[in-house]
């Protein structure tokens, strides 16, 4: 219940602070306010998420409303820059660029520091399980999830460790690594170059940029 609350009553924050610092975007009118400001925000927060999620105490949570505030920072950023459909195009910059954070730390990190090792699932009764906690030989337990039913013969489950036990532990078998630096990168690439659109659109209508509404909503010009 508390996990509840706090998911739902921080979700409940951050698009009550999203909504404030966009207030300029729902006048009519070329948008005005802070642009870089509000993208360096997001782009802090995004990296803020990642060290939430791989580090400990590896808080889900917060890390995914950290992730979704630096999404609304760096919406709001874009939108105002570019303007017009840049709203939209903002919108698929902030899961470009927040993705990488989440996804690619945690196994490339392991994949030069992490051990293979094999843990007792507690308390297994046989049955497929999405939720378990696994208690390894070196005395730590980690806390696991998968996304469908796993069994596990005699009850144990094999992970990849950080002998320091810093990083979260993973599954083992292929990490993926490079095939997840290069959707990083091309992530990255991607929300860099619609950032940069919406500054030329910026420079080339001396700052005049379009209502960020879609037209057929807008009650601007």
């Amino acid at each position: 219940m508390s996990i509840g609350w706090e998911f739902y009553g921080g979700t409940a924050l951050v698009l009550l602070i999203v909504v404030v610092a966009g207030r300029r975007l729902r006048r009519p009118g070329s948008p005005k306010g802070p642009t870089w400001r509000n993208i360096a925000i997001g782009a802090v927060l995004f990296v803020v998420a990642g060290g939430l999620y791989t580090l400990p105490p590896h808080n889900v949570i917060f890390a995914v409303l950290a992730m979704l505030l630096g999404c609304g920072f760096f919406v709001i950023g874009i939108a105002t820059l570019g303007g017009g459909y840049f709203g939209f195009l903002g919108a698929a910059a902030a899961g470009m660029a927040a993705v990488p954070w989440m996804m690619t730390p945690t196994p490339l990190l392991l994949s030069h520091v992490g051990r293979t090792v094999t843990c007792k699932v507690r308390n297994y009764d046989g049955t497929g399980v999405q939720s378990f906690t696994a208690d390894c030989p070196d005395g730590h337990s980690h806390d696991m999830s998968s996304g469908d039913y796993k069994h596990f013969p005699n009850g144990q489950v094999q992970l990849i460790v950080d002998p320091n036990n810093v990083l979260p532990a993973e599954f083992a078998g292929p990490l993926h690594v490079t095939t997840k630096v290069v959707a990083s990168i091309l992530c990255l690439l991607g929300a860099s170059g619609i950032v940069v659109a919406a500054a030329v659109n910026n420079r080339r209508l001396r700052g005049a940029v379009p209502h960020v509404a879609k037209p057929g909503f807008s009650s601007g010009p």
